[in-house]
């Protein structure tokens, strides 16, 4: 298996989990709502809205799994990803100082622009 399907069973693998706790916490608080019990399956940890959370997660990765359009899409964007050259670590540090610096330069000019026209308004208002 090339890295690029690697990397895209990697994100489903990594969508199911995410999808599985936000549905998780969605049917525990609808069942809160409407003033349902929450019944525990398997302990304290495993309960009705976990179960209705992993069988919504499944079912949901299975459609988008089996739909024609998402796979192939996912494994063509995986494939460009590939293909990019990311920045070695010392780029990374010196561009987000750059940035960084720049920011606050920015942030300055905005600062007395504000003080500068505020203290205008004020004396022009009589305020």
């Amino acid at each position: 298996m090339d890295a690029s399907k690697r990397l895209v069973n990697l994100f489903f693998s990594g969508a199911v989990i995410l999808a599985w706790v936000t549905f998780s916490k969605l049917y525990a608080s609808v069942f809160s709502v409407i003033g349902t019990r929450d019944t525990a399956l398997l302990g304290k940890q495993f309960t009705l809205s976990t179960a209705f959370g992993v069988a919504t997660a499944v079912i949901a990765f299975l459609w988008v799994w089996r739909h024609p359009f998402y796979r192939p899409f996912a494994y063509e964007a995986a494939d460009e990803l590939v293909k990019v050259v990311w920045p070695s670590w010392d780029e990374t540090k010196t561009n987000t100082k750059v940035t960084i610096w720049v920011t606050i330069i920015i942030a300055t000019i905005l600062w007395v622009f504000d003080q500068v026209f505020g203290n205008l308004t004020n004396l022009i208002l009589g305020g």
